[in-house]
């Protein structure tokens, strides 16, 4: 490449990489275990040996077919008529054009059973990537309840010595009570989905114990528009191309059903011996598939058609869920900011513990704030969580 030509280009793959969405040259979402996932995970392990032995399936045939060999002894009768032998090789060959088609086909059936693979693999790494989104919920949730009940039981206690020496009603006291048995509840839910999910993923690792600890999600990045994001989805999403292989499958079992209309040519050798003379030479056949074939072209453009249409149908389908999703992505993108700047600027639950200590504040007052201020917090969290569910599904493709 001359000088000139790379001064010219080096503009463009500059511009290439600034417009590429981020996400997708990034590194995906808890790549560490993927990886493990990838070297662990039984179901995968057996569809990585199946989807060898299916591409092996597909080259089991041989293009040409068997050769013909055909011997014959005769005897006489009287036995002075003397012995006859005869001996005759062919081979039958198709047209050039049927096994162009045919090896084609294999190779595209050879590629289906590599995309049967990568869909399953395709969709065992979400659900991991999803399971790990939960995990780090859960996490939180057990974090913010394990917070919540510590200062619950500081409450309990501080209105129970204030029970006791008269300083408040038995109402308040059921009060705090009520309050600590609550979220003593809430904590243990929030644990046992905390297991449940580390149990899940210690399954799909094929591990009794599997430390997944991570607290925090990945960034997330916006695209500058749906159309260049959707372009690279499509061209890379697993199902969309198994279904354009398939019509692939289809299109070329098609044509091979229109070539298979001509003739079969056999060559071969043959020769006979009759009562001391010998005769010797070669032969030509041709096989006409005159009825073999007659519905065969027919079936092949019914079935192009259906796996056009089912192309067409999940195309448009995919179309219009992403849209939605590529919307709503951007959309909790802003909102979890703006809870999170909100939050940060209106928490004022250490004022409210000591307004409650000094009795400038009731203890109902002091509750219904302050399972405000975790409420938002909680809500901050079901909003990242969704916010990481949608971006690991848009950035699927990186898998």
């Amino acid at each position: 490449m001359s000088v000139m030509k790379k001064l010219v280009l080096l503009p463009i793959i500059v511009l290439s990489m600034v417009l590429f969405p981020i996400a997708l040259v990034a590194q995906p979402h808890y790549a560490k275990v993927l990886k493990d996932l990838e070297a662990n995970n039984l179901t995968l392990l057996a569809a990585a040996k199946q989807a060898e032995a299916q591409q092996a399936a597909a080259h089991v045939g041989l293009l040409l077919d068997d050769p013909d060999v055909e011997a014959a002894y005769y005897w006489g009768d009287p036995a002075d008529m003397g012995i006859r032998w005869d001996i005759s090789v062919s081979q039958s060959f198709q047209m050039p054009s049927v096994l162009v088609r045919r090896a084609r086909l294999r190779n595209l059936q050879e590629n289906a059973a590599h995309l049967d693979y990568q869909a399953l693999r395709y969709s065992t790494l979400l659900e991991t990537q999803q399971l790990c989104a939960d995990l780090i919920y859960y996490r939180n949730m057990v974090a913010i309840y394990n917070r919540r009940h510590a200062a619950a039981v500081r409450l309990a206690d501080l209105y129970r010595r204030r029970y006791e020496t008269g300083d408040c009603s038995i109402l308040e006291y059921n009060r705090a009570q009520m309050n600590l048995a609550d979220i003593q509840n809430k904590s243990t839910l929030a644990n046992l989905d905390l297991d449940h999910a580390m149990h899940d993923l210690s399954h799909l690792m094929n591990m009794d114990d599997y430390s997944f600890l991570q607290m925090a999600y990945d960034s997330v990045w916006s695209e500058p528009s749906f159309e260049t994001w959707y372009e690279q989805f499509e061209m890379r999403n697993p199902t969309l191309r198994q279904l354009d292989n398939q019509l692939a499958i289809s299109q070329q079992q098609e044509q091979l059903s229109r070539a298979q209309w001509l003739p079969q040519v056999s060559l071969g050798y043959a020769a006979e011996n009759v009562v001391g003379s010998t005769w010797r030479g070669a032969t030509v056949g041709l096989t006409f598939p005159l009825w073999s074939q007659q519905r065969a072209v027919r079936s092949a453009k019914l079935q192009t058609a259906a796996s056009q249409a089912a192309l067409d149908a999940k195309r448009t389908e995919f179309f219009a869920e992403l849209h939605c999703m590529y919307h709503r992505h951007e959309a909790l993108i802003h909102d979890l900011q703006n809870l999170k700047a909100a939050f940060r600027q209106s928490n004022s639950v250490s004022l409210l513990d000591r307004a409650l200590e000094a009795g400038e504040i009731g203890l109902e007052q002091y509750l219904q704030q302050v399972n405000y201020y975790n409420e938002v917090e909680i809500e901050i969290w079901n909003t990242a969580r969704q916010l990481e569910q949608l971006h690991l599904i848009l950035y699927s493709i990186e898998l």
